[in-house]
């Protein structure tokens, strides 16, 4: 804690004692002018009594924890006035009494320093003047701050039990979930980190590869290809796909690369099968020819005058 704050905590205790059922007041800190009103500062602290002990008074403090800091506030005159018009009683409490020399508190203002004897005391130095309660009665605006001050308070505590409830059930839900694990794991129902290491190792062993896990992962590719000599969950995905279409990876593997085995052989074949498809239509469009003459007849000696060699068009094509 700072110093501010430890010279705070300590005023706090002096006014609402830790152990005490009933407070008997009200302690807020930092109190705003709620509304515009006054010029605009603010009160380090202010203690509302609600008890005759406590005199039912409204006490208003200034904190100080450095000379400079108390010079700073008397080249500042009135900068106090509007919160100490309002108050019973005005306060300057500083952590050491010698930040303020012999005749610099103002008038009607009163000094307390923490007391050396005790944590929950304040040491009283100058008292202060008090403004009779009969008299005088505090502003509204100056009381409709301090509702504020009050309400936001109260908001922020109802809020930080929520928060620590909810940290509460979070915590208590963890240790029950890792005791669960912790269960399963002893059980034999879950593997540990281990073991998972274990098994992903014999996987890439049976891949052959170690696997990229981090293709396609930051851009736009589909992460097909890794890095050389890895493989990637794409490429594992297409082997998975093949083994189910194909029944395993020998059948999908020749699937795939039958076709592409011997392009010679496949090729001869295909020019084979090319030239029986064409002498089959050769021999579908070849005319009947006519019946020969008898041996030794004029007809086969010598063919009709200007008539040529019968030529086949289908003759002429090495088939």
């Amino acid at each position: 804690m700072s110093a501010s704050s430890d010279l705070l905590a300590q005023l706090e205790r002096h006014y609402i004692k830790p152990s005490a059922p009933m407070p008997g007041g009200v302690f807020l800190p930092e109190v705003g002018q709620n509304g515009g009103w006054g010029n605009g500062s603010r009160c380090d602290a202010i203690y509302v009594g609600f008890t005759s002990s406590s005199g039912r008074i409204l006490i208003g403090h200034e904190l100080k924890i450095s000379r400079s800091d108390w010079l700073n506030e008397l080249n500042k005159p009135g900068k106090a006035d509007a919160w100490a018009d309002e108050c019973h009683e005005w306060w300057l409490v500083v952590n050491d009494p010698a930040i303020v020399h012999d005749s610099e508190l103002p008038a009607g203002w009163g000094l307390m320093s923490p007391s050396p004897r005790s944590k929950n005391r304040m040491q009283v130095h100058t008292q202060a003047h008090r403004k009779d309660p009969r008299v005088h009665r505090p502003a509204w605006n100056a009381v409709r701050s301090i509702m504020a001050r009050q309400d936001t308070l109260r908001a922020q505590a109802a809020e930080a039990l929520r928060r620590d409830a909810r940290e509460d059930a979070r915590r208590d839900f963890d240790k029950q979930v890792q005791a669960a694990v912790d269960r399963r794991v002893a059980a034999g129902g879950l593997h540990d980190a281990a073991q998972i290491r274990e098994r992903l190792a014999q996987v890439e062993q049976a891949l052959g590869a170690k696997i990229d896990f981090t293709a396609g992962a930051t851009d736009r590719s589909s992460g097909r290809y890794g890095w050389s000599g890895e493989v990637t969950l794409a490429q594992i995905r297409e082997i998975a796909a093949a083994v189910r279409a194909f029944g395993d990876v020998q059948r999908a593997v020749s699937a795939l690369t039958d076709r592409w085995a011997n392009p010679v052989k496949n090729t001869q074949g295909a020019l084979d099968r090319l030239g029986a498809a064409l002498t089959e239509l050769g021999k579908a469009g070849r005319p009947a020819k006519p019946p020969r003459p008898a041996p030794g007849s004029a007809a086969a000696e010598s063919p009709p005058a200007g008539a040529r060699p019968s030529s086949d068009l289908f003759d002429e094509i090495p088939l």
